[in-house]
Formats: C-alpha cells, structure tokens, sequence
C-alpha cells in the first residue's frame, strides 16, 4: 500500500489530499501532528512506498528536527515541504538535508498527488527493470 504521512498543526493538507486520492484503494493518507511520532512511523514503512511532506507552518526547528533525523538515520524515503509563505534562504538548505520537492506559496494538491504518483510508478518501473534483469541473467 502507497502511503503518504503528513506533519501538519490543521489537517487541510491530509484532507486535500485524501479528496485527490480517493478512487485509488492502495493510498493512506495519514496525518501527524507530532515530529517524533511521524518519525517513528515513517522507519516502520517501506521506502518505495512511503512519501513524506512536512507543512513549514508547523515551524521551522520541527522541520528541520526531522531531517535531521533522517540524515542521522540514512532513510531513503522522500520529503517535500509545503510553505504558504516564501522561503527565501531557506529552500537551497531545506534541498541540501535532502528535501525531495518544495511547493511554495499556495496548496496544489493535484501537484502533489501527481508528484506523488509520479515517485511511485518510477519506483514500480525501477522494480520491474530489475525483475526483468534477474530473470534475463538467471
């Protein structure tokens, strides 16, 4: 099952996207209010199917803990950042701790729920090229 995990203080994101998300059976949308907890439930997940996105408006330092954290802890899953307001300085940083996508100003949740669907079939397309290889060579 697709999953994606929201941190978020209101749920307007998990909603939006659970609206985009509905005809699709094997997608969770799933928010979080707290860093530690969302943190602890991502390590559970798969990689492949687990995408992340952190509302900026929860604060800065709550984002930037949880990234810390995934650098310490060497998960591969991707985060994007969703941010009402303009980040200025802080998109090269946020970028360099790993941030997968970055959605500044207002809310697209079609845009996520593409680049969602996006991570997830290149990630399907990945494992079947390598099914592919490994029934060729063996």
């Amino acid at each position: 099952m697709r999953k994606v995990f929201v941190l978020e203080e209101r749920t307007h994101i998990v909603s939006e996207l659970q609206w985009q998300f509905e005809e699709e059976a094997d997608r969770q949308i799933r928010g979080f209010s707290t860093e530690s907890i969302l943190f602890q439930n991502a390590l559970c997940e798969t990689a492949e199917e687990l995408v992340v996105i952190i509302d900026l408006g929860i604060g800065k330092p709550v984002c930037l803990q949880f990234l810390q954290r995934c650098l310490g802890a060497n998960v591969s899953f991707p985060v994007m950042i969703f941010s009402a307001e303009p980040l200025l300085n802080l998109e090269w940083a946020l970028r360099e701790l790993g941030v997968f996508h970055i959605q500044a100003g207002s809310l697209e949740p079609e845009r996520i729920a593409k680049i969602c669907r996006w991570y997830w079939g290149f990630t399907e397309k990945e494992k079947s090229a390598i099914h592919s290889q490994t029934k060729a060579t063996g």
